[in-house]
């Protein structure tokens, strides 16, 4: 448990940082930059980028590829630069004559190659993540996160050229800074001798000998998770494939519903992803070592694991009620310091207050999903791939139809409902897996007084808005804002003397 509490607090310090000034950024460049080209560049464009890292990514960190062979593994993880240019030929093309929105080829290839870019880093990151390399693994993707919009920042303050071409720059040239920073920090490791990295004789080591040759079984797991993460991805981007692929919604209209979503998972981005990514290291690792033999005796490794689960699964569980409790009523004054009155004239506020509630899903199917494929085998894996592949076909076609009925919001209405199943099939398979150890879903819960004062926060923050918030000027928004924080620190106080696992992860993480 204490590996991973270190894990998180990397992954919290150094990704915050970053988040908050990509954040910061998005603010300026909301004010600066044409909705159209924001819409272009933050949901076609990144949606290829995206596409392809996740479809590298993915497999190589998930699947169980590192036994006995080192060479072996190095092997077949250097294989990720060439799953990524394989996919950038099939991306691409679909792209430039799929798109309802024509594209310059020079602009796709940029962003399709600053993915095959970072992929030649890939090995690296996956090393990172299974020898516990938790400070390097936090330190080079906060350091990506900011200097993509750091990039851009300086470019467009300082270059008279048109925004669409210095976003294909910035993308370029953060990719090559990322990547040389993985190849010299790896380089320093070996020279230094890192402990972590003692089965590395030297920086040669990371490389691939191909006499060596590959493991089948690695192999076999790899492909099996390739094909269940092209599922994965029509999930968890389909709003964004349709949004590309048909003409719902304008380029502007899609810049307001990027910038919205943008808003809302920034709770997500802080928060929820370094915690899933190292929630899934620290299950993966655990439950690996013991050759899964554990959940059959009442041993401490078995105890320590499930109590872990169950600690962080409550705690997010608190942290989502708590966003989605203050989310609501206070979507409005987000919306407008973030994006100004181009966000609010649109229909932000609907949008946010929308995606607080979404927050919740969210934050329970990240820990339930990590825990759920750390312990599935390749045969679990492809029946899940199966059940991706029906809820994918139900999810686009949800999207569609909840678009043309609600707009843009029904987006997160289907997100909503399907996140809600996935949750549902990996409880399933974790309640099946832990069998009677299986925490019950009230064990989950905060407790009763917890809920209610969640729930006086609510009603007293509605209250707030129709009192004050729903009134032009900055009084009316200054006392809407201060009945906020009021209802905010009292809660807090009571979170922290009520709901103890929280407070430990609290001061673990710090």
């Amino acid at each position: 448990m204490t590996k991973l509490f270190d894990a998180l607090r990397y992954n919290f310090s150094l990704q915050f940082v970053s988040r908050l000034l990509s954040f910061g950024i998005n603010m300026y460049l909301l004010r600066v930059v044409d909705s159209s080209v924001i819409g272009l560049v933050n949901v076609r464009l990144m949606l290829l980028y995206d596409t392809v890292l996740f479809l590298t990514r993915e497999p190589m960190r998930k699947a169980s590829i590192l036994n006995e062979n080192l060479q072996r593994f190095v092997n077949l993880i250097w294989l990720s630069p060439l799953i990524s240019m394989a996919l950038c030929g099939v991306i691409v093309p679909l792209w430039m004559y799929g798109s309802s929105t024509p594209l310059a080829l020079p602009v796709v290839l940029s962003f399709a190659g600053s993915a095959v870019i970072e992929a030649l880093a890939e090995p690296f990151c996956v090393i990172s993540l299974r020898f516990s390399l938790d400070k390097h693994f936090a330190v080079s993707q906060g350091l990506l996160i900011a200097l993509k919009r750091v990039f851009i920042f300086a470019l467009i303050l300082d270059t008279p050229i048109d925004h669409l071409t210095l976003f294909s720059v910035a993308q370029i040239v953060a990719a090559v800074a990322f990547t040389l920073f993985n190849y010299a920090a790896f380089y320093r490791y070996a020279v230094s001798g890192k402990a972590e990295l003692a089965s590395f004789r030297s920086y040669r080591d990371f490389f691939p000998r191909l006499e060596e040759g590959f493991d089948a079984g690695s192999i076999k797991a790899v492909s099996t998770l390739l094909a269940h993460s092209v599922l994965k991805q029509l999930l968890t981007d389909g709003s964004a494939f349709v949004m590309t692929f048909t003409r719902l919604l304008t380029l502007p209209q899609q810049a307001v519903y990027d910038s919205i979503e943008r808003l809302g998972s920034l709770v997500s981005r802080l928060l929820l992803a370094p915690l899933e990514e190292s929630s899934f290291a620290y299950f993966s690792n655990a439950i690996s070592s013991a050759k899964n033999s554990v959940f059959k005796q009442n041993t401490d490794s078995h105890d320590v694991l499930v109590r872990t689960f169950t600690a962080l699964m409550r705690d997010l569980i608190v942290c989502g009620l708590v966003v989605s409790a203050f989310g609501v009523p206070y979507s409005g004054v987000a919306v407008s310091i973030y994006g100004g009155q181009v966000l609010v004239a649109n229909g932000g506020a609907s949008l946010l207050a929308t995606y607080a509630v979404y927050i919740l899903i969210i934050a329970i199917n990240g820990v339930t999903e990590a825990f759920a494929f750390a312990t599935m085998n390749v045969e679990q894996i492809f029946s899940h791939g199966g059940f991706l592949l029906v809820s994918s076909l139900v999810h686009l076609s949800l999207s569609y139809a909840l678009c043309l009925q609600f707009g843009a919001i029904g987006f997160i209405l289907a997100n909503m409902a399907n996140m809600s199943v996935r949750i549902v099939y990996s409880w399933r398979h974790i309640n099946k897996y832990l069998g009677m150890k299986c925490p019950s879903v009230f064990a989950l819960l905060p407790s009763f007084g917890t809920i209610v004062f969640m729930g006086f926060a609510l009603m007293g923050g509605l209250f707030s808005l129709v009192l004050f918030g729903s009134t032009p000027g900055l009084s009316h928004t200054l006392s809407h804002l201060a009945v906020g924080g009021v209802l905010f620190v009292m809660l807090a106080l009571h979170i922290w003397q009520a709901e103890r696992p929280f407070v430990t992860l609290m001061k673990k993480t710090q």
